[in-house]
């Protein structure tokens, strides 16, 4: 091996040692995320499932009740398509870190950006809901009290 050829591979083996240690330091992070998750996650739910009750009984029109179906089928699909899978990928990831399972850091690195988006994509997702709906719940009140002031000059 060159002189080039060993400060390259201290380099690399520096790196890993490094990216092992990062990757200890990830578990209770991880771990806290899907705690945190789970509690942000079962609030949302229950706000955004009232909320879409609430709307479905003061809705003015019935385009308005077809929008609010639409939300609470979007959310029925995010509840038991997409956070089943991506809380599943979560744990995965958790168990592969903590067992050392990877046989390098690339290896771990690919497991991550791999394992990590889906949950955070369901985040999102709750969280566009969560704006769809409040401003659909802003704009019902609104039209509410325009049809009740042309009913009253009437």
């Amino acid at each position: 091996m060159s002189d080039s050829e060993v400060i390259i591979e201290i380099i690399r083996q520096r790196r890993e040692t490094r990216d092992r240690i990062m990757f200890q330091n990830l578990i209770p992070i991880l771990s806290q995320l899907r705690q945190t998750v789970d509690t942000w996650i079962d609030d949302e739910f229950k706000d955004l499932e009232d909320e879409i009750s609430h709307l479905g009984n003061v809705a003015p029109t019935d385009n308005a009740s077809k929008r609010i179906a639409r939300y609470e089928k979007d959310l029925t699909q995010i509840r038991s398509e997409q956070l089943p899978k991506a809380l599943k990928q979560l744990d995965e990831l958790i168990r592969y870190i903590k067992q050392q399972k990877f046989k390098s850091s690339e290896e771990a690195t690919e497991m991550l950006k791999k394992e990590l988006p889906p949950i955070i994509s369901v985040v999102f997702s709750l969280n566009k809901a969560r704006e769809r709906l409040d401003g659909m719940a802003e704009m019902i009140p609104i039209a509410v009290v325009e049809e009740l002031r042309r009913n009253d000059e009437e």
